[in-house]
């Protein structure tokens, strides 16, 4: 059975048979309302959307929609996640961190990459790391930092709250927020010299919301246009020292094949 659910996930997410089935009338909409509801089904897609609004709009009724909730905040409570990728954001981090330098991880959830981070490597001194997250989020990191796990982390609830930093961090949370590229920065008072992105899932088409269930709740999922998304930090005076692949995410969108995209990627930006 497993291998029948493999099989008739990439035929309708990978091949010309998920664009007929889509023409079938409301089959794509039952699909959606059955595996938007269930909340064994975390981290699979549902339906392409033109804006956030539409989006929140096709979430089943009586559903969670967000991060911001205890469910989403207790995802956290398991093993924290060590993906291959990540291994670059350790990599620059190692190499552009020194004494004092001020980073903000932006979405950061309870410090996740703050603390994967740690386990590898000793911050210099008077290094600062500030996590801005959603309210829920941000009190179960509290009540980690309250065990002493989380030495030397701070929280804050805006961008503009966080204060200037060297380096901004975001390691897979712009695509769940409504308003993210562009103006990511418009909330900073003073740029940063440098942008760490891990786990961005790009398109050369069309721009589109989805909708991933994440087992506690539903989230809108945005899917950027790649020379739009280069072409927001371009304007903004940077230019990207590096880029890599996030091989083990993808987006399968069912009854969409043209739309599925096979990886993610991450980048280093740096400033003129």
């Amino acid at each position: 059975m497993p291998g029948l659910n493999t099989l008739a996930r990439v035929a309708l997410c990978r091949t010309p048979v998920g664009d007929a089935l889509r023409r079938v009338p409301g089959l794509e909409r039952a699909y959606a309302r059955r595996m938007l509801a269930n909340h064994h089904k975390a981290g699979l897609f549902a339906g392409c959307h033109a804006t956030h609004g539409e989006a929140m709009a096709a979430i089943p009724q009586g559903r969670v929609s967000g991060w911001d909730n205890e469910g989403c905040a207790a995802i956290f409570n398991g093993p924290l996640p060590d993906q291959p990728s990540a291994h670059a954001v350790y990599f620059w981090l190692s190499r552009l961190i020194e004494p004092g330098t001020r980073v903000v991880d932006f979405g950061g959830g309870p410090g996740v990459t703050y603390r994967l981070y740690s386990m590898r490597a000793t911050l210099p001194g008077r290094v600062s790391w500030t996590v801005v997250d959603l309210p829920a989020i941000m009190e179960r990191g509290r009540a980690v930092a309250a065990e002493g796990a989380l030495i030397g982390l701070s929280f804050a609830e805006t961008l503009a709250e966080a204060g200037p930093c060297d380096i901004l961090l975001s390691a897979g949370a712009l695509q769940y927020m409504e308003h993210s590229i562009p103006g990511l920065l418009a909330e900073m008072t003073m740029k940063p010299r440098h942008i760490i992105l891990n786990k961005v899932p790009l398109t050369s088409g069309a721009a589109y919301w989805s909708l991933q269930n994440q087992g506690p709740a539903v989230c809108p999922y945005r899917i950027y246009n790649t020379a739009e998304f280069l072409a927001y930090f371009e304007a903004e005076g940077y230019t990207v020292a590096d880029r890599w692949r996030v091989a083990e995410l993808n987006c399968d969108i069912p009854f969409h094949p043209r739309r599925s995209i096979d990886e993610q990627c991450g980048f280093l930006f740096s400033r003129r």
